[in-house]
């Protein structure tokens, strides 16, 4: 109450599904990522430039897929991260995707089993990743016979 006598409403904190949804609700589902196209991020791996754009070209491939979640490091510590991915592999029998990180602006490799509430942002379109290792592996599954295991030297 305020000292005239009227209730003052508390202030509430956007929450991560609140802002998510305003965001997206006025159509930009690259909310996350830059929308300059396409996105060039140095892969320390091969001493190289990737070039990434969001869209999935290939259903079967990962790369240009949008996924927004929330993350567990190492440490503990708890972000919601926006990523375009790029590559998606196995390494010691755990799953990894990597692509742009938009929190750090730059490639980074993620654990799967460290990744909650999963959604994968399509043509403007959400799909919540119910479980988000089965979804993964089926692309692992293909990436790594493509390609070469995704190596986790840059966790986040």
């Amino acid at each position: 109450m305020s000292r005239s006598g009227r209730s003052i409403p508390a202030k509430r904190k956007p929450t991560f599904e609140n802002e998510r949804r305003r965001i997206v609700a006025h159509g930009d589902s690259s909310w996350r990522l830059a929308t300059r196209e396409p996105i060039l991020a140095y892969d320390e791996y091969s001493g190289e430039e990737v070039e990434l754009s969001i869209g999935q070209r290939n259903p079967e491939s990962i790369e240009g897929l949008l996924i927004d979640f929330r993350y567990a490091a190492r440490d503990g510590e708890i972000s919601r991260r926006s990523v375009l991915c790029w590559q998606c592999g196995r390494d010691g029998g755990r799953i990894y995707v990597r692509g742009h990180c938009a929190f750090r602006e730059e490639l980074r490799t993620f654990r799967v089993d460290r990744m909650v509430d999963v959604i994968a942002i399509q043509g403007g379109r959400e799909m919540r990743i119910e479980d988000a290792a089965t979804f993964f592996a089926a692309f692992a599954a293909r990436e790594t016979s493509a390609r070469a295991t995704v190596r986790p030297a840059v966790l986040d």
